[in-house]
């Protein structure tokens, strides 16, 4: 087992092309940044979309608290970054995909995301990457 690192940030109305968040339409899906509709699915897409791979949750888990923190000026007033990590840790430990993602100003949305490779939700996805389970 593994973990990719994905991430989108941008005008969050682009949300609404569901078209190019679901596998169904398989080209404009694979051409799409924009965050899949279920998180597994992002590992159909194309291994340039991969910001970083751990073999560690702990590892997995710092990327996700490093890369929330900058894209979410002064943090999360509901649950403190720290609280965020530790939850993570346990999830990606149980092997769980782990989304942050909110709405940072009217319009803008951020979302981080850790997708467990291989994946018990979706066990038929090939590694986007190449890389055997370890």
């Amino acid at each position: 087992m593994h973990f990719h690192g994905y991430e989108w940030a941008g005008d969050g109305r682009l949300l609404a092309r569901e078209s190019e968040r679901r596998p169904v339409e398989a080209a404009r899906f694979g051409l799409s940044e924009l965050p899949p509709m279920m998180t597994g699915w992002w590992l159909l897409r194309p291994p340039s979309q991969v910001r970083a791979t751990w073999k560690h949750p702990e590892d997995a888990a710092d990327w996700l608290a490093e890369r929330y923190e900058q894209h979410t000026p002064g943090g999360d007033p509901w649950l403190p970054t720290a609280a965020r990590r530790r939850f993570a840790l346990d999830q990606l430990a149980r092997a769980s995909d782990v989304t942050w993602s909110r709405w940072v100003s009217d319009i803008r949305w951020s979302g981080h995301y850790v997708i467990v490779c291989p994946n018990r939700t979706w066990p038929g996805l090939p590694c986007p990457t190449g890389r055997l389970a370890q």
